[in-house]
């Protein structure tokens, strides 16, 4: 017996630093699912109430859209920063085809080479290209733009906060164009739609074992396998990088957002950065309609949804007005397509107008073959129709200098 005693003992204490691992472990993971169970269905509940349709009278209509979900959480002095920020100019609108991408380049052209900045210098303008077909990129950078992951994509990903975009943008590579252009680019490719897709999933879905596993693994030197993940709000991952005191202090003067044509992650990201608003649009009414409905989305995310003023995400955001691009280059009237553009705008929550004649821009050949090799604007060439769009542009990008106060912060015109 006493034999017998001394084995049992014995094999328990052999048995018992490997069984309570095993135990404890076994306990964790089940506590860890059933939490993560009850977190997942929360999440989702909460996403799907943000989308649910709601019933007036017989109709079914839509919710304002996920984009709006609580809880709101900006990033530290977002407020402050976004009053105190330089100009972002976000272009853009819910219809492609309307010749966005060369109106940003062009504006950037223009700010770079006709204006110069407080400290006497030529205004620095910084490029952010977040449509995945990277149409602006090419029109600024070489080779860089295909290396992946993409620039843009590490900006909406959150991983050029810190003042770290200052250190990534690339300056002009193209060749063909008026040198030095104070122009740098956050180059998109198409990895940016798999970027935006994931950071929207992470986002709804944040069930992360990261923060815990990261510590026991540092403690036992080892590393984690599970990808970085963003804790800020998606939305505000842009604002936070934009708005970094290096940006404005030693680097650029403006920035120019190139937003897709869609309601993605990083068409959100920039309504939430922007402090300005230019909408292009082609003279027809399906176009005209497609802007109506575009500033009524505007509204409902600056604003809020009708009385529900919490839900707003982006506050700041100012709208400069909406410019007719693509116009025929010919002396046809165009009071009457204006006149019926004017009206529509009249229905949305937000009221603005389109900006004047000489600000259109109208199709000119040299945007056609200068397309996906430089900035048409900046190009070398002084032919005729060369000089006839920079006219243009430097008429809007005048106007657009007067309503974002160019003046006031000491840009000079040359």
């Amino acid at each position: 017996m006493f034999l017998s005693f001394d084995w049992l003992d014995l094999l328990s204490k052999l048995l018992h630093p490997i069984i309570a691992p095993i135990v404890a472990a076994a306990v964790y993971y089940s506590l860890r699912g059933l939490f993560r169970s009850f977190q997942a269905h929360r999440l989702a509940k909460r996403a799907l109430r943000s989308v649910a349709r709601t019933q007036e009278g017989e109709r079914w209509v839509e919710g304002p859209g996920f984009w709006l979900k609580g809880p709101i959480i900006k990033p530290d002095g977002y407020e402050l920063r976004m009053q105190a920020s330089i100009p972002i100019l976000m272009i853009a609108t819910l219809k492609g085809g309307v010749g966005k991408t060369t109106l940003s380049g062009s504006l950037a052209a223009h700010y770079a080479l006709r204006w110069n900045n407080r400290n006497g210098g030529p205004v620095r303008v910084l490029l952010v290209d977040l449509d995945f077909q990277g149409s602006l990129s090419t029109m600024t950078v070489a080779d860089k733009r295909f290396s992946q992951p993409s620039k843009a994509n590490q900006l909406v990903s959150g991983d050029l906060g810190r003042g770290l975009l200052r250190h990534v943008a690339e300056p002009i590579s193209q060749v063909g164009m008026r040198m030095p252009l104070t122009i740098a680019t956050i180059p998109a490719y198409y990895d940016l739609a798999q970027a935006e897709n994931r950071a929207l999933i992470e986002w709804l879905l944040p069930l992360s074992d990261r923060d815990l596993l990261a510590r026991l693994l540092r403690l036992l030197k080892l590393r984690s396998d599970e990808p970085p993940r963003s804790n800020q709000d998606v939305r505000y991952l842009l604002a936070d990088a934009l708005l970094h005191p290096e940006i404005k202090e030693n680097n650029f003067d403006l920035v120019i957002i190139d937003a897709p044509p869609r309601l993605t992650t990083s068409h959100i990201q920039a309504m939430c950065a922007a402090t300005h608003l230019l909408i292009p649009t082609i003279l027809d009414g399906l176009s005209g309609d497609a802007v109506a409905r575009y500033i009524d989305q505007v509204a409902i995310h600056r604003d809020g949804p009708e009385g529900d003023a919490r839900s707003k995400i982006c506050p700041h955001i100012q709208l400069v007005g909406v410019v007719c691009t693509m116009v025929p280059n010919n002396a046809r009237d165009l009071s009457g397509d204006i006149n019926s553009l004017e009206h529509t705008l009249a229905a949305p929550r937000i009221r603005t107008h389109v900006l004047p004649q000489s600000c259109f821009i109208r199709q000119r050949p040299p945007y056609r073959d200068a397309a996906g090799r430089l900035i048409a604007y900046a190009a070398q060439s002084e032919a005729k129709d060369f000089r006839d769009l920079r006219e243009e542009v430097d008429a809007l990008g005048d106007e657009i200098a007067d309503r974002i106060g160019a003046v006031a912060r000491g840009w000079v015109r040359k």
